[in-house]
């Protein structure tokens, strides 16, 4: 998906619509991010720092 396209806008409310129709959720992104005890290293990955 590419945000500030015309196609993408027009296009995103069917594709969530068949995601959901498939039994998906859509989350934020941040309600799948760890925050306690947690950091993001340059690659992405969430690591412990306990």
């Amino acid at each position: 998906m590419h945000n500030g396209t015309e196609n993408t806008a027009n296009s995103l409310e069917g594709i969530i619509k068949n995601i959901q129709d498939k039994g998906y959720n859509i989350v934020k992104v941040s309600d799948l991010v760890y925050n306690e005890n947690y950091e993001i290293d340059a690659n992405g990955t969430q690591k412990n720092n306990v």
